[in-house]
């Protein structure tokens, strides 16, 4: 089975970069003089380094937040000492204490945790 690699370039990066690349190209060209502020070259000039300031937080972000979900999953699935092992071995010493009638384990057996999905 051949595997393709695409050449789209659609990321954000990519396009950045196709869009650097548009700006170089019209800067060579001395005819190229539009009415329109926005399609001046210090307009689109402009609207690039937008673009770029934006995509470059949003990486940033991105990077926190990759950060913040390893931490969240530590504390709640890490096992012996996360949150979820921690409730179950609560919830199985109230049953084994109480008895699974008891209205101490019925009270306990309703909160729900749910396991960590692996993919």
């Amino acid at each position: 089975e051949v595997t393709e690699i695409s050449a789209s370039q659609l990321s954000f990066d990519s396009r950045l970069e196709n869009f650097d690349k548009f700006i170089q190209l019209l800067t060579g060209i001395p005819q190229y003089a539009p009415n329109e502020a926005d399609l001046k070259l210090t307009g689109i000039t402009a609207t690039y380094n937008d673009m770029k300031s934006k995509n470059s937080a949003v990486v940033t972000a991105d990077s926190k937040l990759t950060s913040a979900r390893i931490v969240r999953d530590d504390i709640l699935y890490k096992p012996l000492t996360g949150l979820y092992d921690i409730a179950s071995d609560a919830k199985n010493y109230i049953k084994s204490v109480f008895g699974a009638t008891s209205p101490q384990y019925k009270q306990v057996s309703k909160l729900e945790f749910t396991a960590k999905k692996t993919t």
